[in-house]
């Protein structure tokens, strides 16, 4: 597809997908090897000068662009009264789903996909590591890869730059490690799995996406998970990922204010940013996290946890906001990041809307 685009965002569609878009657009959501802004062949800031205007939430897939370029001049493709995409005033409404997301897992139902058609291997040579299909593993040249196992047997990996994977890691495909992110010794990666610019991983980690400057370093079993940016997740911090009854998970739903079925019998955390857990933290199935969040606890703490939340479950309280300032930037300055000038307005935005959850 040659088209620009512009991309709009939809409030509602950004409530839906909280806590995830507490801190970022809709477009800048992360799944596969990018954020999908950056999946668009040419965005344009202004919608004057583009040549389409396309919900921020549709997802960039060959199915989408050729739909795209089918629009007709002055129409907009609606989806049970949602538009997701209008060519010049878009006052003829055509009925069409375009694929899009409306929840924050719906991310990991496209991992798959997004993996497999984004990555092309670079067939790298060996040297004193196990390759299993290497023509469909890609490593670059800045990378480091010691004495590991990569099995690209069932999908494409992807080492991108200054990637450090140490020795012992074992990595099933398909799975991307994306920009200056580490493994540590022994890391097992499985499938499905995206571990963002700067994050550092270790333990089991399955079916994932790890926003920017994110951290599970140490032992423990993260599943069909979201991870936000600048959160970490102390030693032995384990999440379920599968009912007991083997029943569909549940999960808090920001623009409902309670929980939704989402029909998915695999299903982990959803956590925002700047979360920090304990050593030996558990979470139960379907628990959603929300941004600035500082918690510790041996039992299963609730499975909505409201931003700005502090302490050992079950004695959670409000987290000072000058402190959860000061913490969210200690974090961005250890990660060698810069402090966005609008952190503060963006914290306390989403300190007035939690309120309520927290008292």
């Amino acid at each position: 597809m040659q088209l620009s685009v512009h991309l709009f965002e939809e409030q509602a569609i950004q409530a839906a997908l909280e806590p995830l878009t507490q801190h970022r657009k809709v477009a800048e959501l992360w799944v596969g090897t990018t954020t999908l802004e950056s999946k668009w062949p040419t965005c344009i800031l202004t919608a004057e000068k583009a040549d389409i205007q396309v919900l921020s939430a549709v997802l960039p897939l060959p199915t989408t662009f050729e739909l795209l370029d089918q629009l007709p001049q002055d129409s907009s493709y609606v989806y049970e009264g949602q538009v997701l995409a209008k060519r010049g005033d878009g006052t003829h409404r055509i009925e069409q789903h375009l694929p899009f997301l409306q929840h924050p897992e719906d991310l990991l139902g496209y991992q798959a996909e997004f993996l497999r058609s984004e990555i092309k291997g670079n067939n790298p040579a060996p040297g004193n590591n196990t390759f299993i299909c290497s023509e469909d593993i890609y490593i670059h040249p800045s990378a480091q890869v010691q004495g590991s196992i990569l099995d690209a047997s069932k999908g494409p990996i992807y080492i991108e730059e200054d990637v450090n994977i140490q020795i012992g890691t074992l990595i099933q495909g398909p799975a991307a490690l994306l920009q200056g992110a580490t493994t540590n010794i022994g890391a097992k990666i499985r499938p499905n799995t995206t571990i963002g610019p700067g994050c550092k991983v270790g333990g089991e980690i399955n079916h994932c996406i790890f926003f920017p400057y994110s951290n599970k370093a140490h032992e423990g079993y993260l599943g069909n998970s979201i991870v936000g940016s600048f959160s970490n997740l102390g030693a032995l911090t384990n999440g379920s990922n599968l009912r007991n009854d083997i029943q569909p998970v549940s999960l808090y739903d920001y623009s409902l204010k309670a929980p939704r079925n989402t029909g998915m019998k695999s299903l982990g955390q959803i956590i925002g940013d700047f979360v920090t857990t304990g050593v030996g933290t558990n979470l139960n199935t379907g628990t959603v996290i929300g941004s600035h969040c500082n918690l510790s606890s041996i039992g299963f703490p609730p499975r909505y946890i409201p931003s700005f939340s502090f302490g050992e479950y079950p004695s959670l309280k409000q987290f000072d906001f000058e402190k959860a300032y000061a913490s969210a930037c200690a974090w961005i300055e250890m990660k060698n990041q810069k402090i966005p000038e609008n952190l503060r307005q963006s914290m306390e935005e989403i300190w007035k809307a939690d309120t309520s959850f927290r008292n």
